[in-house]
């Protein structure tokens, strides 16, 4: 007896929180609006993505799995050219709802508030982001990403290529150049790559350091599937080589 009424309460309770949970079909409709509402955006899995692709990668997400009701909703910026980014860019940042407005999907005004706080703060900050000079001025540096960008010497290697910056990455690469032979953990990807570029840099090789950069840009947009959305455009770095 107590094993039915403790198997009815649990199935009372997984109902209950299905009820609230935030749903790929709530998600799929919220987006799908927004896109409707703005022309320069594109749905790539559970991400929405500012058009034209290019060099940044400019994106918003939510994460349903912190709280069924109450959804995080997070901004994201990267290099599209890191060879093992994803969309998510390098890291999340959150995106607060108003004060006093509602913030939960269960209640009325929820979507309006979210319309608001979207295109009326985030959108057009990541609309300003047209290249990887804007990625790097950024104002707040408290950015998560910002850590990445400062901190990270896979990262800054490829951004400071990128930039033509080569002084900027010799001692960064002098450094790390040797890293990846010992490592055995996740990490050594990332740094076998950033010594990879970062030997094409040393060596003075901008047309490499360049066809190094266009090669991890485009197998980014593959593995996203942002073809329809890719606009190929020379790194900085190019600037005065003979095609």
């Amino acid at each position: 007896m107590n094993i039915g009424v403790s198997d009815a309460r649990r199935a009372l309770f997984h109902r209950r929180q299905a009820e609230a949970m935030t749903t790929k079909k709530q998600v799929k409709s919220l987006w799908s609006e927004l896109l409707a509402r703005q022309d320069d955006l594109f749905l790539a899995d559970r991400f929405v993505i500012l058009k034209p692709q290019r060099h940044v990668t400019r994106s918003i997400s939510i994460d349903r799995s912190w709280d069924a009701d109450y959804p995080r909703f997070c901004w994201h910026i990267g290099p599209a050219f890191d060879p093992v980014g994803g969309l998510g860019g390098l890291g999340q940042q959150p995106i607060f709802l108003e004060r006093g407005k509602p913030n939960r999907w269960s209640q009325q005004g929820f979507v309006d508030t979210v319309f608001d706080a979207l295109e009326r703060r985030i959108l057009p900050m990541l609309r300003g982001v047209h290249d990887i000079d804007d990625m790097m001025q950024l104002e707040g540096d408290d950015f998560e990403y910002m850590r990445w960008l400062n901190h990270d010497q896979p990262c800054r290697i490829a951004v400071l290529a990128a930039q033509g910056r080569f002084e900027d990455v010799l001692p960064i690469y002098g450094t790390i150049k040797d890293w990846h032979l010992t490592m055995t953990d996740a990490w050594q990807p990332r740094f076998e790559r950033a010594s990879r570029l970062g030997a094409l840099v040393a060596a003075g090789d901008r047309a490499g350091v360049a066809g190094l950069l266009h090669q991890w840009e485009e197998a980014f947009v593959a593995r996203n599937r942002l073809e329809p959305i890719y606009e190929k455009t020379p790194f900085p770095c190019e600037a005065g080589l003979i095609v």
